[in-house]
């Protein structure tokens, strides 16, 4: 990993509809973060909210170390899977609406950057336009939000570990 700055630059990005049942997961889960990482060691973070995602989120991922995507999904996966995104060239293009692969393509294509991205999916069950989750998909919300907080706290303490190796080489 290479950090311009001591703490790594660390964008979590939701993606869904919170009008449409379980596709709002992402926007509950950042609800779920927020008095969490406001006693974090969090000043290095960003968290975005969005209903898809578009060409304009590759110049927002160029700025960021690491890129969290956080997703609602109606795939074979028990209450959510956490996994690694690598780039791929989407055919046909579109920018209406891209998934991870496609945005961390041009984000290395137009930018050269290529953050560290991981796809954090979330089983949801019901799509209907309402608001509020399933209670299925609000206990698979809570079984992610356990795994991907020790995860993001593990990123915070190595980076914490390598400044302050970093300080006691400058002294």
């Amino acid at each position: 990993m290479n950090y311009g700055e001591i703490k790594p630059r660390i964008l979590i990005q939701a993606v869904g509809n919170p009008g449409r049942g379980d596709d709002g997961i992402g926007a509950a889960f950042i609800q779920m973060c927020q008095p969490w990482l406001s006693h974090a060691s969090a000043h290095h973070l960003t968290i975005r909210n969005c209903y898809q995602l578009n060409v304009e989120d590759a110049y927002t991922m160029s700025e960021y170390d690491i890129v969290v995507f956080i997703d609602a999904s109606a795939a074979s996966i028990d209450s959510f899977a956490f996994t690694a995104v690598t780039p791929e060239r989407i055919t046909p293009f579109t920018t209406h609406s891209m998934g991870p692969q496609g945005v961390l393509y041009l984000c290395n294509e137009l930018y050269g950057k290529l953050p560290q991205t991981y796809l954090l999916e979330i089983k949801g069950y019901e799509w209907e336009m309402l608001e509020g989750l399933s209670e299925k998909a609000e206990r698979n919300l809570w079984k992610a939000f356990r795994f991907f907080r020790l995860k993001l706290q593990e990123w915070i303490d190595m980076e914490e570990e390598h400044a302050h190796r970093q300080g006691e080489h400058q002294t």
